[in-house]
């Protein structure tokens, strides 16, 4: 057996379970669950309530709003109090507060405060802590490690939309929204809870490990590196974010229906799967970066698929297809490269500050592309013009550099 397979073979045998709890947490978390059946809300609830689109997209933006705000100090709890408390309380927490998004009322202030409760309380779901907890099981497989952990939003994103969708047809949106935080609280919850733990760094445990080394968070965040990355992922999740949350809003436009819409949905599923674990793969073996600008530059082809007036199917799954790839690529990114570029004293502050970037692109987008149908009626614009935010976040990752040895810079 090569060290290169008995490597893998022992950090796996070390933390299989704690990277399923992870992958189920990650599945069920905001990124997760919420984000991928968001999209189906929108058209039942703005013709019951009238509220525009955009208007209705906004409360997702609430999320990484928060996001962007408690971010960094999610990632000092994560560091301070362990990953595993923080991310169970949230996992419950959002059980509850994602069905409680069936009470909104025909006052839209309502709905955002719903929201805005739900984005604070279950914070914890971010994958900061789920990383944190998986990424002190493994080195040499990090980034696969890292690409099966964020494969749990792959399959909440085949799954999730259909689901969603039968839940709204059988029963309604406000018993669709109840049946999905029951799943979780009956079957995500308990996995996580059973599975999910971090490897003890103290160096007296069994499966202990030494300590961590890594950048000083000022000396990161004055870095290049660290604002060429963020800005990177500003514009990459942006746009991801604004594809996703109005897939199945522009195929209805086009005359689909919206199981058929959320059936093409799940090929973004089915590829942030496949997206997860070929990154995770790559990124062990090639530099990340040159792994990133391929994968993530992609996705302006859909842009300009979805932009044409008549949407065959084959069109639609490539243009699916593309965008999901970049989805599975994006989450594993960040924490690679954060864990790589900066190291693992700070992590969860840096991945909290990187987290920000994302927040920020994946919060604006849903409203931002919403907007733009609202004022000019089609999405074609706000296509067009995020193929370009993709092409220059792409190339701005070829401008990272090499990878730091903070062992050598002792």
């Amino acid at each position: 057996m090569s060290s290169d397979s008995s490597q893998f073979a022992k950090e796996f045998r070390a933390g299989w379970q704690p990277l399923l709890g992870a992958i189920i947490g990650v599945g069920a978390g905001l990124t997760g669950i919420v984000f991928y059946t968001h999209g189906v809300f929108v058209v039942p609830i703005t013709q019951e309530f009238g509220w525009s689109r955009g208007a209705t997209q906004f409360a997702f933006s609430f999320v990484m709003i928060s996001a962007a705000l408690t971010g960094p100090f999610i990632g000092v709890l994560t560091d301070k109090l362990g990953a595993r408390k923080l991310a169970l309380f949230s996992m419950f927490a959002l059980s509850i507060s994602f069905a409680a998004l069936s009470l909104t009322t025909d006052q839209i202030w309502t709905y955002y405060a719903l929201w805005i409760f739900m984005a604070i309380i279950a914070a914890g779901t971010f994958p900061v802590t789920w990383t944190r907890g998986v990424i002190t099981w493994f080195d040499g497989n990090r980034g696969l490690a890292l690409g099966l952990t964020m494969m749990g939003t792959g399959l909440v994103a085949a799954a999730g939309p259909l689901y969603a969708a039968w839940l709204i047809q059988t029963f309604g949106w406000r018993e669709a929204y109840q049946a999905i935080g029951a799943t979780l609280l009956i079957v995500a919850f308990p996995i996580a809870y059973f599975f999910f733990h971090e490897r003890d760094v103290t160096g007296k445990g069994e499966h202990s490990r030494p300590a961590m080394e890594g950048m000083e968070p000022k000396e990161a965040i004055f870095s290049y590196r660290f604002w060429a990355m963020g800005i990177a992922l500003l514009f990459i999740c942006y746009g991801v974010g604004g594809l996703i949350s109005n897939l199945v809003p522009m195929l209805m436009d086009k005359g689909y229906q919206a199981t058929e819409a959320a059936s093409y949905a799940g090929f973004v599923g089915t590829m942030v799967i496949v997206g997860r674990l070929v990154v995770g793969y790559l990124i062990d073996r090639v530099w990340a970066p040159m792994i990133a600008c391929i994968f993530l530059i992609i996705p302006a082809v859909s842009c300009l698929l979805l932009a044409q007036d008549v949407l065959s199917p084959v069109s639609i799954t490539i243009a699916a297809m593309a965008v999901g790839l970049a989805a599975g690529a994006e989450l594993d990114i960040i924490a690679f490269m954060t864990s790589r570029y900066f190291g693992m004293k700070h992590y969860g502050k840096l991945y909290g500050g990187q987290f920000i970037f994302f927040a920020v692109g994946s919060g604006a987008a849903p409203a931002v592309f919403g907007w733009s149908y609202d004022t000019m009626g089609s999405y074609e614009f706000i296509l067009y013009s995020t193929a370009v935010l993709f092409v220059i976040g792409a190339l701005l990752f070829l401008s990272m550099g090499k990878y730091p040895d903070f062992k050598e810079q002792e």
